[in-house]
C-alpha cells in the first residue's frame, strides 16, 4: 500500500508541476499581450488518511490550484491613440461582443453578455464604433445633447457617426466694458456718441453675420444703447436707456454700476435687482424666423460686467457669443474623466458617451474567456457601475494602455524550480518501479 501510495502521489506531483509549467509558459507567451493578468500555481496537499494519534499517514499526493490575479496592475504605457484608455487602480472597462451582423441593415449583432476587460487600445472601426485589438465592443452611459445628463440607467456600445456638426445660432451674446464717464460730444457737450463696438454672430443656417452696439452718453449717470443687424428684420433695436448709480431695490448701489434698463426699441430689459441678470433680450430676423438673443451687461449693482468709471474712451474687456457655423468632424478622444469626447473644426466640443468603472466584489473570481476578457460568476458578484477615480474604482488614464503585468524573470525562476520538482517527482516513480520489481523478484 505504502509503495503504491507513493506512486500515487508522485504521478500527482507530476500533474500538478506539468499543469505550472503550462501556466508559466501561457505567462510568458502574453508577456507582450496589452492587459493580461499572469496565473499563479498554488499547490495544495491531498490527504487520504493522516491521524497523529493512530501513528498513521497514508500519502494523497498534491494537487496545483490556480490562482487568477484579474485586477493585479499592469504596467502603463502613453500610446499616440487618443481613443486609448488605460485603468489605474482597480476595475474593468465594460464592452460587447458581436455575434454576427443583421443582414436588412449591416449593423453588428451584440451578446446580452456583459464583458468586461482592462485591454483600452480602442480604435474608431468603419461603422464608426469603438472596438480594442480583441474585437471586443467598447460601451459607456449614453449623454443627452440637449441637456448634458448622463443616462446611468443603461449601457450602449459607443458609436460616432455624426461627422457634421448642424450650426448653432447665436442665442448669447456676453458684453462687458467700460463707458468713459466724462466723455463729451464734439462741441463739448451732450450727448456724446462712441464708435461702435461690432462682432460676428451666427443665424440658424450657420450664416455669419454682423452685431453692432452703439452707445451714446446723454447723462451723468445716463447711456443709451443701439443695436444694429444688418440684414435682419428689424436691422436697428432701441436706443434703450441704461442708467449707472443712484439706488436699485431697498438702497443705493455703487457708483459706475448698472442700476436700470428701459424697455424700448424692441429690446427688453431686465427687471432689476441687486445682482440679478442684467440684460437685454431681443428678436432678429435674418429670413429662417425669429432667433432669441439674450444681450447680457453683467449684473445689476456689480462691476463684473458693463460699468462707467472715469476714462476718456470706451474699454471693452469681453465680447463674445455663443453660435458656431457648421462643424465637420475634426477628433474623437477619450479624456481622463472617461468622457467620450468630440471636436469639430468649428471649434465646438461635444462629450457623447461617459464610461462607467466595473467594480466587483471579488473581481479574482471573474471567469476568463478569449480576447482578455472576462465575465462575471456568483463568485464575483454582479458589476458595480462608478465613474471613474470614485467610490473604489481607479483612475482613468487617457492616450495610454496597461501593459501585461508578467515579469519574465520570475516566471523563468519558477519554471527552474517546476522543473527540478518534476525531475524529482518522475525519479520517485522510478525508485518505486524498482521495488515493487524486487518485490516480483522475491518468488524467483
Amino acid at each position: 500500500m505504502s509503495i503504491s501510495g507513493a506512486i500515487n502521489a508522485a504521478i500527482s506531483g507530476l500533474k500538478a508541476q506539468a499543469a505550472a509549467i503550462a501556466m508559466i509558459a501561457d505567462n510568458v507567451a502574453n508577456a507582450s499581450t496589452p492587459g493580461y493578468k499572469a496565473t499563479e500555481s498554488r499547490f495544495q496537499t491531498m490527504v487520504t488518511q493522516s491521524s497523529a494519534q493512530a501513528n498513521m499517514h497514508s500519502p494523497g499526493g498534491v494537487i496545483n490550484q490556480p490562482y487568477f490575479a484579474n485586477q493585479a496592475q499592469g504596467g502603463i504605457t502613453q500610446t499616440g491613440s487618443p481613443t486609448s484608455v488605460a485603468i489605474a487602480g482597480a476595475g474593468f472597462l465594460t464592452v460587447s461582443k458581436a455575434i454576427g451582423e443583421n443582414s436588412a441593415t449591416g449593423e453588428p449583432i451584440f451578446e446580452a453578455t456583459d464583458y468586461f476587460t482592462r485591454v483600452g487600445d480602442f480604435t474608431q472601426n468603419a461603422q464608426g464604433y469603438l472596438v480594442n485589438s480583441a474585437g471586443y465592443y467598447l460601451q459607456a452611459w449614453p449623454i443627452d445633447q440637449r441637456t448634458g445628463e448622463i443616462d446611468t440607467s443603461r449601457l450602449t456600445e459607443v458609436r460616432v457617426s455624426d461627422l457634421l456638426e448642424a450650426p448653432v445660432p447665436t442665442s448669447l451674446v456676453d458684453y462687458a466694458a467700460n463707458l468713459p464717464s466724462e466723455v463729451l460730444g464734439t462741441n463739448g457737450s451732450l450727448p456724446a456718441e462712441l464708435p461702435a463696438s461690432s462682432i460676428q454672430v451666427y443665424d440658424a443656417l450657420g450664416n455669419e453675420r454682423t452685431l453692432s452696439l452703439s452707445w451714446t452718453r446723454i447723462g451723468v449717470g445716463s447711456w443709451t444703447l443701439e443695436v444694429e443687424a444688418p440684414g435682419s428684420t428689424p436691422a436697428t433695436l432701441g436706443p434703450a436707456t441704461v442708467e449707472f448709480g443712484g439706488s436699485l431695490g431697498l438702497g443705493p448701489v455703487a457708483a459706475g454700476t448698472i442700476s436700470a434698463l428701459a424697455t424700448a426699441g424692441g429690446l427688453t430689459g431686465a427687471p432689476a435687482g441687486v445682482n440679478n441678470d442684467a440684460s437685454f433680450s431681443f428678436n432678429l430676423n435674418f429670413g429662417s424666423g425669429n432667433q432669441a438673443i439674450r444681450l447680457d451687461l453683467g449684473a445689476y449693482g456689480n462691476t463684473a460686467g458693463t460699468t462707467q468709471f472715469a476714462s476718456d474712451t470706451l474699454t471693452l474687456n469681453d465680447f463674445k457669443q455663443n453660435g458656431a457655423p457648421q462643424g465637420d468632424f475634426k477628433s474623437l478622444a477619450i479624456d481622463e474623466s472617461g468622457a467620450v469626447v468630440v471636436t469639430y473644426d468649428n471649434g465646438n466640443v461635444r462629450k457623447l458617451y461617459q464610461l462607467p468603472i466595473a467594480t466587483f466584489a471579488n473581481p479574482d473570481e471573474l471567469d476568463r474567456v478569449d480576447g482578455n476578457a472576462f465575465v462575471a460568476t456568483p463568485g464575483s458578484g454582479a458589476a458595480v457601475f462608478k465613474f471613474p477615480g470614485g467610490s473604489g474604482a481607479g483612475d482613468l488614464v487617457s492616450a495610454a494602455i496597461e501593459g501585461s503585468n508578467v515579469d519574465i524573470a520570475a516566471e523563468f525562476a519558477k519554471l527552474i524550480v517546476a522543473q527540478r520538482v518534476y525531475s524529482a517527482n518522475a525519479r520517485i516513480l522510478t525508485a518505486a518501479d524498482e521495488l515493487l520489481q524486487e518485490i516480483i523478484n522475491i518468488r524467483r
